[in-house]
């Protein structure tokens, strides 16, 4: 089983396009893990299509979560699905969820035409090691925009929120860090009518 891991770890980091640094006069190598592409090649390229991630998910081995943990990913009673992995690298865990539900009634109230619509929302929990600047960063390279908002207050938390869309899809992408200046979360939800 250790040797699968390892196969799945090594597979998977030179898929995912890890940056390698050589230490001075060591033989071993550091990995940089770079959260927003995890965040894009799991999440932000995927939605709406949950089979892909879950495909993901048995190919690479995840480990499910139990019913507990995938509350942290939905205020939400009662959602169409839910479904949460943990996902180990380089010493590293990171929580995936992935959730579908109706449109929020607050979100119907501002876009009528979607009331019949699905959302699907995926959200990468990062473990609090990466500098919130530097992923703030790398996160607008992707978006291809600054954000509509920017460290508005949720909690402990600040968030910043990059918004998109066309008329039957609108896209939410949301980046949380901490007054500590790590990054926690970043998520994307899209709403399709």
């Amino acid at each position: 089983m250790k040797l699968i891991k390892v196969f799945w770890i090594v597979g998977l980091a030179s898929c995912l396009n890890v940056s390698t640094a050589v230490a001075q006069q060591v033989e071993t190598t550091v990995e940089e893990i770079d959260p927003v592409y995890l965040f894009n090649e799991m999440c932000y390229t995927q939605v709406p299509n949950v089979d892909q991630i879950q495909a993901m998910a048995t190919r690479y081995a995840w480990d499910p979560m139990g019913e507990n943990d995938l509350k942290q990913f939905t205020p939400l009673q009662n959602p169409d699905l839910v479904k949460g992995w943990d996902i180990a690298l380089d010493q590293r865990i990171y929580r995936l969820g992935v959730v579908q539900s109706a449109p929020a009634a607050a979100f119907v109230e501002s876009f009528p035409t979607f009331e019949n619509g699905k959302t699907t929302s995926c959200s990468l929990l990062l473990d609090g090691q990466d500098d919130a600047a530097v992923i703030l960063q790398r996160m607008n390279t992707l978006m291809r925009k600054e954000p509509a908002t920017s460290d508005v207050p949720e909690g402990d938390l600040l968030a910043t929120t990059w918004a998109g869309g066309i008329e039957d899809v609108k896209v939410f992408v949301v980046l949380k860090t901490d007054v500590a200046g790590s990054a926690n979360y970043i998520n994307v939800t899209l709403i399709t009518r």
